[in-house]
């Protein structure tokens, strides 16, 4: 009985932040819909013989509102989680996700030309960021009930993020110089996020996420001067980064078999052999 009063307790807990967290979110991005914000640009000396600048404009603050906004609330729900004593990694790690599904559903407002599509993307955002906030609190103790199921979850939520994202920034067209930093963090810290959970220490998940976001980094300035799609681009970097994961994950669970070695082989050269095939 009391352990049914206490994870009731528990429910009541996370809806009531978690509603907050989406009100909160949500009218920030509507106040963003009706008052427009001066641009400011600066100007950047020649590098390697690129003029490069930087604009900060009405939708970058608001990518940055809604991310702040997402991160600070799931650090608040997950900072009153019951079973803080038991979660499998730093705090810090939990954020990640989340903040990533703000990122993109800010740029799914942004690029909302009618207000139908707005409307629809808003309600999409409530819902995005609401169970990805939730999977996050659920796989924050591995002794919670649906830990395994939540972070399997979360898994392929990272996956399809990365793609999503690496299509976003493809498609903008930024020059290597830009789009190689920005790769660089994003798989460095979907990376940190993935290896955390095998339950290593911080330190070589650092390693190994600098290891694999170095890769992803350079395969993104090879594949500037490759003619394929946006679509291509990110599936090829999804695919690294899932392989690179992948391997890295079994090593610190010293799991890492040849049996490992050739399945993620075969699968990688069936993906790349897809995407020449398609070629979209």
């Amino acid at each position: 009985m009391f352990a049914q009063s206490g994870e009731e307790n528990q429910r009541l807990l996370e809806r009531d932040r978690l509603s907050i967290l989406l009100a909160v979110t949500l009218m920030g991005a509507t106040l963003f819909r009706f008052v427009e914000l001066p641009t400011f640009s600066w100007g950047v000396r020649r590098i390697l013989g690129s003029p490069l600048g930087f604009t900060l404009s009405g939708d970058w603050l608001l990518s940055l509102l809604m991310m702040g906004l997402v991160a600070s609330g799931t650090f608040s729900l997950l900072r009153a989680h019951p079973d803080q004593s038991s979660q499998e990694r730093p705090l810090v790690f939990s954020l990640i996700t989340p903040t990533f599904g703000a990122l993109l559903s800010s740029l799914l407002l942004i690029n909302s030309a009618s207000w139908p599509i707005w409307l629809g993307s808003l309600v999409l955002t409530g819902f995005l960021i609401g169970i990805l906030v939730h999977l996050t609190y659920t796989a924050f103790s591995v002794e919670g009930r649906g830990y395994v199921s939540a972070r399997t979850l979360l898994n392929v939520a990272d996956y399809l993020l990365s793609f999503l994202l690496f299509s976003i920034l493809f498609s903008a067209g930024e020059r290597a110089l830009v789009r190689g930093p920005l790769i660089f963090v994003m798989s460095g810290l979907w990376s940190m996020e993935l290896l955390s959970s095998s339950g290593a220490q911080p330190r070589q998940v650092l390693l190994f996420s600098g290891l694999i976001a170095l890769l992803g980094s350079e395969l993104a300035w090879v594949l500037g001067y490759w003619p394929v799609s946006a679509w291509a681009a990110a599936a090829l970097l999804s695919l690294c980064l899932y392989v690179g994961t992948g391997i890295s994950y079994q090593y610190l669970l010293n799991k890492l078999q040849r049996r490992i070695w050739v399945e993620f082989a075969v699968l990688a050269l069936i993906v790349f052999i897809l995407v020449l095939v398609i070629r979209p």
